[in-house]
């Protein structure tokens, strides 16, 4: 039996307009962000729910870590290549354009490196990363309360991804993103060193209980661990 919890249904947030695209004639598709901006979303979204492509014959490659051959891959209505992170994978997704009707591809390179693969095949492109709006919504499903200045500053530091919020939110449950960002920049802050020689200290409370009023803070200082007496 397979112990594996299956992941939770998500809410698609359709910011790129996927819905209203016919791809009619479209033979590359290109999602093009920063990790955790929603590119393997919009795949599986044209897989299961667009009408061009859902009921269609589709393969998915996952390439991360696998060797991958387009040639054993040939006739279908959508192939999705998740994900391009390297130029030297464009010829393989040229040879599936040869052999499919449409390419889906999920990509961190730069826009330009499909430049030359437009130029033979019809190409929309989209950018992942760029919408405020969808981190806006998706704060609001979670019932997080927000400034839009946090957003905007949010997305100027991370870029618009889902990941990184969660982190975020993560590290600091309950609060407004407003505190959660202003909290997390103070943790990213601190830097760590390395010291051969560390000399621990306790504090020592001056003063016993007796001598000590109710409405008297206590005052501490430090005791190097390392004298003796």
């Amino acid at each position: 039996m397979n112990a594996t919890t299956a992941p939770a249904p998500i809410l698609f947030d359709d910011f790129l307009g996927l819905n209203n695209e016919s791809f009619e004639r479209t033979r590359l598709i290109v999602f093009t962000g920063i990790s955790g901006s929603g590119k393997s979303t919009a795949l599986k979204f044209l897989c299961d729910q667009h009408p061009a492509f859902s009921g269609g014959s589709m393969h998915w490659i996952w390439t991360l870590g696998k060797s991958w051959d387009p040639t054993r891959v040939s006739g279908k209505r959508l192939v999705v290549v998740d994900e391009v992170n390297h130029p030297r994978q464009l010829p393989a997704v040229a040879r599936l354009l040869k052999r499919n009707q449409t390419v889906a591809v999920a990509s961190h390179l730069r826009p330009s490196w499909f430049l030359p693969l437009s130029l033979s095949w019809r190409t929309i492109h989209f950018r992942t990363d760029r919408d405020h709006s969808k981190i806006s919504r998706y704060l609001s499903r979670l019932g997080v309360s927000h400034s839009a200045d946090a957003v905007t500053e949010f997305c100027r530091l991370y870029g618009s991804n889902y990941v990184d919020l969660d982190c975020i939110l993560e590290r600091h449950p309950g609060s407004s993103l407003d505190q959660a960002l202003h909290l997390a920049r103070k943790l990213d802050g601190l830097s760590t060193s390395r010291v051969d020689r560390w000399t621990p200290v306790m504090p020592v409370i001056q003063g016993g209980p007796d001598s000590m009023k109710a409405d008297e803070p206590l005052e501490l200082h430090q005791q190097d661990l390392t004298t003796t007496k």
